[in-house]
């Protein structure tokens, strides 16, 4: 899921007219949200509130209890309030790319540095920013987040679109999100996101081994299994898009070897969903258009997780030792650190 990063109203005052606009929708959509939490006790003693949602919210006390007591996360004050949604996403993001470059636009923020996306508390708002976006020739795309985080200045609660989900996916969604308070580094996206999408996968399979109560044994490993096969897609195709963009100058071949390189994806795709049913989870993103934007949201999220994974192996699952060498990692330069991660 992607996250939108709240300013804080303070911040605002640091903005120029043109970008009122923008912050005035973040800070009303914010306030609203947080306006609207209810304590998880009222909730749960509602004879009215569904069963799924009740038990989604008690597994989540659990999750968050686990992640503050063996993940060494920030777990206090936070996802004891909901909040009921009738949307499928709480925010949207509009994502930007050149259409010959996979490198991503950015937009800065006071406070917390530049992210390679923009959030929008109304789809209508992103899809209008996106479409402006794409008038200027870039490739964009606009993604449903069904949570973000304020990285601790506000206690973040739990909403609908997060607990219509099985119960590994939301252990995995809350730690990754209780990952973000923990350490945020500004200017790097892509650091904090896999990061975060580590220490959710990991840390959820840690939940479910101590619980008393684990999933069959080769549950992670089938799930591993799936989210490698896509991820070999989406590299591949990111790599051949990259080749093309280097060698070729011309627009009209340009366009029509992306096209067939995004088509090359999707039957790649298609095939391979008949041998491995599961990767139909991931029919909604081939659906998309598989542009640079779309594409680099997928790799801010997962590029650095084998140098993570790798980290933690090292410390032998020790969370203490693992944080510890993250925060090595954050007091390096931006060069220093990704030629760490890299290597």
């Amino acid at each position: 899921m992607m996250l939108l990063r709240v300013v804080t109203l303070a911040g605002m005052t640091l903005l120029a007219g043109c970008q009122l606009g923008y912050y005035s929708q973040a800070a009303k959509g914010h306030l609203s949200l947080m306006g609207q939490r209810e304590p998880l006790e009222a909730v749960l003693a509602d004879p009215q509130i569904p069963p799924q949602i009740a038990d989604s919210l008690q597994f989540s006390q659990q999750v968050v209890r686990f992640a503050g007591d063996a993940l060494a996360l920030p777990a206090e004050d936070v996802y004891h309030q909901y909040v009921a949604l009738e949307q499928d996403a709480v925010v949207w993001n509009v994502l930007a790319a050149p259409a010959w470059s996979l490198t991503p636009k950015t937009w800065c923020y006071p406070l917390i540095g530049c992210v390679s996306y923009r959030g929008y508390f109304q789809r209508p708002a992103a899809e209008k920013a996106a479409a402006k976006l794409a008038e200027q020739g870039l490739d964009t795309y606009v993604g449903g987040a069904i949570a973000y985080s304020t990285l601790g200045w506000f206690a973040d609660p739990l909403t609908t679109p997060m607990l219509q989900r099985s119960e590994p996916a939301l252990a995995e969604l809350l730690i990754h999100e209780l990952a973000h308070r923990r350490l945020y580094i500004k200017n790097d996206t892509r650091f904090n996101e896999s990061l975060a999408t580590l220490v959710g996968r990991e840390g959820a399979e840690d939940f479910f081994a101590a619980s008393g109560e684990p999933l069959p044994t080769d549950f992670w490993q089938r799930r591993e299994q799936v989210r490698q096969a896509f991820m070999a897609i989406v590299t591949d195709t990111r790599e051949a898009l990259k080749q093309l963009y280097a060698a070729e100058q011309d627009e009209a071949l340009l366009a029509r070897e992306k096209a067939r390189i995004q088509q090359q994806a999707r039957e790649r795709f298609a095939r391979e969903q008949q041998t491995l049913p599961a990767l139909a989870g991931y029919r909604g993103f081939f659906d998309g258009p598989l542009n640079n934007a779309q594409l680099n949201g997928v790799s801010d999220y997962n590029d650095h997780v084998p140098a993570f994974a790798r980290l933690l192996e090292q410390c032998r699952r020790d969370w203490g030792c693992f944080w510890q060498q993250v925060e090595n990692l954050a007091e390096l330069t931006p060069v220093q650190r990704n030629n760490a991660l890299e290597e």
